[in-house]
């Protein structure tokens, strides 16, 4: 696999290139990006480059060993991906037993451990004592969304690679270019992309559940606009149900009321939910600017309520409440 598998990222790949030509090759990485941003591909492409025998700044796809890195069976390309909600002391054990054996067959061998930052703290410090000393012919790649969720000391003995978020109009232009998505599903895709192409193509084919709760919300809107405080209690439930999505579902909600106002401005051209328009418009005529503003101030206000674990029952109905007083106020 080549660099241009991942799109965009330019900056980033240039850098890791620039890292294999100089042969300047550190014991220890830390990749860090939002979920989407192609870590892990580039972290195995970065993996592979390190033991291709032809080339220093990609991956040749000829080589034995790039045929095999090709196929995830590489002898000396080990991916810990433990799918647990954390990685446990035992964990780091077993992979410690091991990192002290020879490569297989290259000059080094590559460790590329997904979610570093579920080491518990225990873990973590056992894991420090290698990347403080680790075998010579080793290299180990953490995989996380935010290196401030390590302990500091582990951040302090790798080197930073940071895979970046894309402007929304990026993701939207290449959506178009590359994917031949019409303007209008491109524009709405990269709205609800938070500058990560991969995210956009999920929502596209339906693995990310995005527009579903986009749709479910804008009925839900329509109500709480149209009707009396008693409509509330109509949506506990499913709010309860969707408990797990509530910072997708208050993001979902932003936007939306950005749109009504985007609308009311005579912006329409900068619209994401161009596909709703016509409830857009209709709801624009139950709300004024200010109002448009105050509503997008109580929603922030319930994103912070939800992410400070205040109770998430009265942090819903303070929001759905809020908007009803906003919009009767």
């Amino acid at each position: 696999m080549q660099y241009d598998a991942i799109k965009r990222q330019e900056r980033l790949k240039k850098h890791l290139q620039r890292i294999t030509e100089s042969g300047q090759i550190s014991h220890g990485y830390l990749f860090e990006g939002p979920a989407g941003t192609g870590k892990l591909t580039l972290a195995k492409i970065f993996a592979q480059t390190l033991l291709c025998k032809n080339s220093q700044l990609q991956p040749c796809e000829v080589c034995s060993s790039c045929v095999k890195a090709n196929a995830d069976n590489h002898p000396d390309i080990h991916v810990i991906d433990l799918e647990e909600n954390t990685i446990k002391r035992q964990d780091i054990d077993e992979i410690q037993e091991n990192i002290y054996v020879k490569p297989y067959e290259s000059e080094k061998k590559i460790y590329i451990i997904k979610d570093a930052h579920k080491l518990t703290v225990q873990a973590a410090n056992t894991f420090l004592k290698t990347l403080e000393e680790p075998p010579s012919d080793t290299v180990i790649i953490l995989l996380t969304i935010n290196a401030h969720l390590l302990i500091p000391t582990i951040v302090s003995r790798c080197q930073l690679i940071k895979a970046e978020k894309e402007s929304v109009k990026a993701i939207e232009t290449l959506l178009i270019s590359e994917y031949h998505i019409d303007s209008q599903r491109a524009r709405l895709l990269s709205g609800y992309s938070k500058g990560i192409l991969q995210r956009a193509m999920s929502i596209e084919d339906g693995s990310i559940n995005t527009l579903k709760l986009r749709d479910e919300m804008a009925d839900i809107i329509d109500t709480l606009l149209s009707r009396s405080h008693s409509a509330v209690f109509e949506y506990e439930k499913y709010f309860e149900q969707n408990k797990d999505e509530i910072d997708e579902i208050i993001e979902i909600m932003m936007i939306w009321f950005r749109d009504i106002l985007f609308f009311k401005v005579g912006a329409g051209e900068r619209v994401i939910n161009a596909d709703q328009m016509a409830l857009l418009e209709k709801q624009s005529l139950k709300i004024n600017r200010v109002k448009c503003a105050a509503l997008y101030t109580k929603l922030q206000e319930a994103y912070e309520n939800v992410s400070n674990n205040v109770n998430y029952r009265l942090a819903v109905d303070h929001l759905l409440f809020g908007i009803q007083e906003v919009k009767n106020g």
